[in-house]
């Protein structure tokens, strides 16, 4: 690897783990440097909806509300890149903690194309793949939206 691919590899690590501390820290208004404007981001493969990324950032705000804890732990962070595009397939491991108490667990994988935008990169696609669930409650809908 050249020193250009290397900083471009790093830079995107960096964008997916600024992602998930985004999440975690329920600090939605960073997705607006996360992301490009005209992203589209698609989390119904875990019950989510599909949209812009206003109407995730709105959706975020409100279904995330219902669980005082959770957790997006990334890794195998498999990268190919093209110039100023790449594409990635990212794992996620995320506990989420119920307002009653119960702990269940979410195993997914990203499905990321990013952007390079004057020097910068951004996710310009995101769509959630679920690989599986362990205890999820029966009121809550991980299932994809038809």
């Amino acid at each position: 690897m050249d020193i250009t691919e290397i900083s471009d590899r790093m830079e995107l690590e960096k964008l997916v783990t600024d992602y998930a501390t985004a999440v975690d820290t329920k600090n939605f208004d960073e997705f607006n440097t996360l992301f490009t404007k005209d992203a589209h981001i698609d989390y119904t493969a875990v019950g989510g909806i599909a949209g812009s990324l206003q109407e995730i950032i709105h959706y975020l705000e409100s279904a995330l509300d219902h669980f005082p804890n959770y957790q997006h732990l990334i890794s195998n962070i498999s990268l190919t890149l093209d110039g100023d595009t790449a594409f990635g397939k990212v794992m996620c491991f995320n506990p989420m903690q119920t307002e009653d108490d119960q702990v269940f667990f979410l195993g997914m994988w990203y499905q990321d194309t990013y952007q390079k935008i004057n020097g910068k990169w951004f996710i310009s696609s995101r769509v959630e793949e679920s690989s599986w669930a362990h205890n999820v409650p029966s009121y809550i809908n991980t299932k994809p939206k038809t």
